[in-house]
């Protein structure tokens, strides 16, 4: 509640209209007035706590903190090539798309051009199902990487950027220590001996993402944004990625996204 992150903040609401006076950096009465002000006016529960959802629309709205890098963005399951200048214009500057064995779910080489030349960075993550702890095991791992490896190669994924596999669902530590360990370790296999060398996320739970993190089996993290997973309070600081939750739609109401808080300037993401 003290500090440069709620100087920051201080300046962001100063700069609005909404507080008055300089930043001290101590969130105080009129600060929390303040924050529940703006929540208000961009339609958000104001409870006065700047938590992922505030912190995503303040950055669309032009928040800048001193301290670390900030981007808004979005994922999809959707192609979104039709909605790449509806997505800028929306105040996204990344989006998160998939690989997977659905054809209607994966990224093509189109798309990712259009939103390449629209100004959006890319990053994307494989998922078919992996929300159940038998989607996870050494050979369901292997060949994960692999259809991520063929699916990278067709659209001429450059090189050091980052392909993020999902456990979409909240397992216990055993699970992510077990099965979903292994399936890990597959993956970091098969990306060890590929033509084009890439980086490894993981997308899940705080717990799961602390766990793969800390045992080297994954660079980079992004937090799911069902909030009342295992560790996701505690785990929050250390994402790359940040989800937040509850979906909504844009574009007219055409295109349901969900919203994204890069906490870092490398996360993995590309351009073509």
């Amino acid at each position: 509640m003290v500090g440069s992150d709620v100087e920051d903040w201080q300046r962001f609401l100063t700069g609005r209209g909404l507080l008055e006076g300089s930043a001290d950096g101590i969130f105080g009465p009129l600060t929390a007035q303040a924050t529940k002000d703006y929540q208000s006016g961009a339609g958000l529960d104001p409870d006065g706590v700047v938590g992922p959802g505030t912190l995503a629309q303040a950055v669309r709205d032009g928040f800048v903190s001193s301290t670390r890098a900030v981007e808004a963005g979005m994922d999809a399951d959707v192609n979104c090539t039709s909605f790449a200048s509806c997505v800028v214009t929306a105040g996204m500057k990344f989006v998160v798309r998939y690989y997977s064995r659905s054809a209607s779910k994966a990224m093509g080489v189109a798309e990712a051009k259009a939103l390449s030349a629209a100004g959006l960075k890319l990053a994307v993550v494989y998922q078919d199902r992996q929300n159940i702890i038998d989607d996870f095991s050494s050979e369901k791992g292997a060949g994960s990487a692999q259809r991520a490896l063929d699916q990278a190669a067709a659209i001429g994924q450059p090189e050091g950027s980052a392909i993020y596999f999902a456990a979409d669902f909240d397992p216990p530590s055993a699970d992510v220590r077990g099965s979903i360990a292994e399936y890990f370790l597959a993956v970091n296999r098969a990306f060890s001996t590929a033509l084009v060398r890439y980086a490894i996320g993981i997308y899940g739970s705080g717990l799961t993402c602390r766990v793969l993190r800390d045992a080297s089996l994954a660079q980079f993290a992004w937090l799911s944004g069902s909030t009342g997973f295992r560790e996701s309070k505690t785990f929050r600081p250390r994402a790359h990625l940040v989800q937040v939750a509850p979906e909504r739609k844009i574009c007219d109401g055409k295109l349901e996204i969900d919203d994204d808080i890069a906490q870092v300037a490398d996360y993995g993401a590309f351009r073509l």
